[in-house]
């Protein structure tokens, strides 16, 4: 295997996606333990990439995760008008199904993003 396979792997863990089947991991996986997470975007952080140019645009890898089952969105970077956008409504008291499916991320990506900012641990 390689390092971007492997990556791609780790990535799909991080988001709460099995990356066998492409399904949302439950609730109650160790995966979406925010320690988990937190180590997964850590190791993620580390690992240095050899570069890699992207064939496919956004729509293109959106197509494909709803294709696949997965939410819209999973797997692809935060902006940072949307950073900004998921820890305001996070303030206002969004949970973190209702952020799952305004943002079409996991509950697992939007738990990771707000720890990330320090928002919850």
């Amino acid at each position: 295997m390689d390092i971007i396979k492997a990556k791609e792997i780790v990535e799909m863990l991080a988001e709460g996606v099995d990356p066998t089947t492409g399904e949302l991991l439950p609730s109650d996986s160790h995966y979406n333990d925010p320690e988990i997470i937190r180590a997964l975007f850590t190791v993620l952080r580390s690992v240095r990439m050899p570069a890699k140019a992207s064939k496919k645009s956004i729509e293109e890898k959106q197509k494909d995760n709803l294709d696949a089952g997965r939410p819209k969105n999973a797997g692809l970077p935060w902006s940072m008008e949307q950073k900004d956008q998921v820890s305001s409504l996070f303030s206002q008291g969004k949970n973190m199904k209702e952020l799952s499916e305004y943002f079409e991320r996991t509950e697992g990506a939007i738990t990771s993003e707000l720890t990330h900012q320090g928002l919850i641990e």
